[in-house]
């Protein structure tokens, strides 16, 4: 199986995703170039020459047919891995619940369940095409991408509507007497704690927003690589958590689809500045 070590960006954007297990050996982290089908290892360029020159008729292939290489570790870590259970890989799916399972969760929520099987027994029958799940998670990425950037234009605004609304407050008081000062003070508290109300609220729509769209690009990445591969067993559990995850972005975007862009507002007391 391919090494693979830690995903690096660079400047270029280029991902280190296999590393060469000969330069790997010397403690030198090195981009492997070529994937070997019957060493089943990489290879930089320059060890690729050496392993040609022992092994004449392995098959080799460059990263031009990266479908003909092994998933990354990083992959098959999203893909394998029980997202409750972190540690644990997962084995089952219960069709009473349409979950994947670890044992841990078969032992902890399933074990009165009745029709659970084997995933290599489930994804003989997949009913989700793996190509549809990644056009359906670039839709909900753009939707996420398009609502996080008006909620954080929503925050630009709140933090125009408050300087704003400061200078009106400020320009007031310079209409009262020294004894308002207790009234200044009562109302810029109340300003503030409505801008942190405000800004609490947009900042975890944006939050949640970067989550879901790490996630469903991570998943898309992972779906993407599993073209060709034939992995009828990954195949299943990246559509499940697909479909999960897509099911998740799509009732968040719904439950804050009639959201409305937050302001401030500020009124004088009339009868106190006409006084």
């Amino acid at each position: 199986m391919a090494t693979s070590v830690d995903s690096v960006n660079d400047s270029s954007d280029y991902v280190k995703d296999y590393s060469c297990v000969a330069c790997e050996s010397k403690n030198i982290e090195l981009c492997a170039d070529f994937f070997c089908e019957t060493c089943l290892k990489c290879f930089c360029q320059t060890c690729l020459y050496h392993h040609d020159q022992m092994f004449v008729n392995h098959v080799t292939y460059g990263r031009g047919e990266s479908n003909k290489w092994p998933l990354t570790k990083t992959t098959e870590d999203l893909l394998l891995k029980c997202d409750v259970h972190n540690s644990e890989t997962l084995k089952m799916f219960c069709q009473d619940h349409s979950q994947l399972c670890c044992s841990d969760c078969l032992l902890v929520n399933h074990r009165q369940c009745k029709n659970v099987a084997l995933i290599s027994e489930s994804a003989k029958n997949p009913s989700v095409d793996i190509q549809q799940l990644s056009n359906k998670i670039q839709i909900i990425l753009a939707d996420l991408n398009k609502f996080k950037r008006s909620q954080e234009a929503s925050i630009h605004f709140v933090e125009g509507s408050y300087s704003e609304k400061l200078q009106e407050i400020r320009e007031v008081r310079k209409k009262l007497n020294a004894d308002l000062d207790g009234l200044e003070n009562s109302t810029l508290k109340e300003l503030d704690t409505i801008r942190s109300t405000l800004q609490t609220s947009l900042k975890k729509d944006v939050d949640n927003c970067s989550r879901l769209k790490d996630e469903l690009q991570q998943l898309s990445e992972a779906v993407q690589g599993l073209c060709d591969k034939s992995k009828k067993d990954i195949e299943f559990i990246a559509s499940r958590k697909c479909l999960d995850k897509i099911l998740e972005s799509e009732s968040y975007l719904k439950e804050n689809s009639v959201k409305v862009q937050s302001s401030i507002i500020f009124k004088a007391n009339i009868d106190l500045t006409s006084t």
